[in-house]
């Protein structure tokens, strides 16, 4: 996201860019070519299990060397060169983290070799794509890291695209787009497509095509007891449910394939306001989107100074050549003049690189994040949703706050058509603050800004998870059905995670 000064960027603008989705010649060069396990046509749903041998060394400790010598990948030890660096996520709190071992994975069975291993040694498995989790699922002291990033391939044909794990959106984009082909993702493009996609995928074409988990028809998973299978709503419809929104707690996908949406030049207009006026500006953006044609969208953004005052600001995209009559609308709802009005016409790959703050490769940092989903955002709520950014910037904070709105075709399925369970309420609101804010003090902000919303959060978003919180907070009234077939999938909780039953 660009920041408050036109034409540069501070390094709290790239780090909120950070967060915050028969083949037609489409694929990336050198990429590892997709197994025949790996493929979304493969074996007619036919499930299969590779021999895996034992794994522990004479003496009863990990026969690191043996699994080496089952893999088409890689194994790294703490006591290999390559480990710092192959353990390493895009925060950098989670730097001092020490696994067991990082195992770079080249294709569907090395992936069950490695959970027959992780078994076999009474270890936990974290997965691993873009390593972006707010929480750091992705690493954890003692766990087993299966890394899928050397899984790699983008195909598309006559609207569909079969996408493996190893992508950021940015590769998956620039795949896609040579067909005019694309998805609805997230706004940062660093993000790993395949932990974006298990747990909802929410961006800028969400009121026109919801959510990224929404397009997916069909995957190929790796269950935790090393059985590959291949999903859809034909084939493990429980597994197909629990993919679009349950997150990485059911296995490993090496494979998906998604319906596509055309990529479009877009009109894109950032309007900023006096801080003064947030209240005014989020009301009045409610009101707008509720005449709003589905391919228009905009959010809003909160931003503490550290001195008691904020900045407000919002993102618009609409389709190209109306950018004027749409801020019109937008500013006769809102009856608040902006400070600032920056229109653009962009390509759809420009427009994902200027809502993402102008690049492709954001810097690690540290960061500190979460979220509430509220049901409603009355005049009180909005107050109070100001309030708690304002109270953080008058101790010195400069956390934000952003809401997106969850209308549109994100309320095209029920609640309980896919795990993803926030199909009719206002909004997401997400908190956040990076370096040089302490984890402590972000950890404060985070607590009363919840504690302000207590009587309207019904919940939170999986993929802006915070450590500690009930399972059940992320998935409403799935809870019960997730938890069900998490336990019958994963008995033995071999899947790490950071959330308490």
């Amino acid at each position: 996201m660009k920041s408050e000064t036109k034409h540069s960027f501070s390094r709290s603008t790239f780090l909120r860019g950070a967060l915050g989705i028969a083949v037609a010649g489409v694929g990336l060069a050198g990429a590892t070519r997709l197994s025949a396990f790996d493929t979304a046509a493969s074996a007619a749903g036919a499930d299969r299990r590779p021999p895996i041998a034992p794994s522990r060394s004479a003496g009863g400790e990990p026969d690191w060397a043996g699994l080496q010598g089952k893999l088409r990948g890689r194994v790294l030890t703490p006591a290999d060169p390559r480990y710092a660096d192959a353990k390493q996520v895009f925060n950098t709190r989670f730097e001092d983290l020490t696994p067991t071992a990082v195992v770079q994975v080249a294709d569907a069975e090395d992936v069950a070799t490695a959970f027959g291993f992780a078994a076999d040694n009474d270890m936990q498995v974290a997965a691993r794509a873009g390593g972006h989790s707010y929480a750091g699922l992705s690493t954890a002291t003692g766990t087993l890291i299966i890394d899928v990033r050397g899984i790699r391939g983008v195909t598309a044909d006559a609207g569909q695209a079969v996408v493996a794990p190893g992508h950021t959106l940015y590769e998956v984009y620039q795949e896609l787009d040579r067909s005019g082909q694309s998805l609805p993702t997230g706004m940062c493009p660093s993000v790993g497509v395949a932990g974006l996609t298990l747990g909802g995928g929410y961006g800028s074409d969400a009121r026109a095509h919801g959510l990224t988990c929404d397009r997916l028809t069909a995957a190929t998973l790796v269950l935790p007891d090393g059985t590959i299978t291949d999903v859809s709503a034909a084939n493990r419809p429980d597994l197909f449910w629990a993919l679009r929104g349950g997150g990485p707690l059911f296995g490993i996908v090496t494979s998906m394939t998604f319906d596509t949406i055309p990529a479009l030049t877009k009109d894109v207009v950032r309007l900023t306001f006096s801080g003064d006026d947030a209240g005014s500006v989020i009301n009045g953006w409610q009101q707008w989107l509720r005449d709003a044609p589905r391919e228009q969208w905009a959010d809003v953004s909160v931003d503490a100074n550290g001195e008691g005052g904020l900045h407000c600001w919002m993102q618009l995209v609409c389709p190209e050549g109306t950018a004027d009559t749409v801020t019109a609308a937008l500013l006769d709802a809102i009856d608040v003049a902006p400070i600032a009005t920056d229109p653009r016409t962009l390509t759809h790959l420009d427009t994902v690189l200027y809502l993402a703050g102008g690049t492709a490769d954001q810097p690690r940092a540290a960061f500190t994040n979460g979220s509430d989903i509220v049901s409603a955002l009355t005049p009180d709520t909005v107050g109070r949703i100001v309030d708690a950014v304002t109270r953080f910037s008058s101790v010195g904070g400069t956390g934000w706050v952003q809401l997106n709105t969850l209308d549109g075709a994100v309320r095209d399925k029920s609640s309980a058509a896919t795990a993803y369970p926030w199909r009719n309420h206002a909004a997401m609101v997400e908190w956040g603050a990076y370096e040089p804010i302490p984890h402590s003090a972000a950890l404060d902000y985070l607590a009363d800004a919840h504690a302000a919303l207590t009587p309207e959060s019904v919940g939170a978003y999986v993929n802006y998870l915070e450590p500690g919180d009930p399972v059940s907070r992320y998935y409403g009234t799935n809870h019960t059905r997730f938890a069900a077939l998490r336990n019958r999938v994963d008995p033995d909780s071999r899947i790490h995670t950071v959330l308490n039953a």
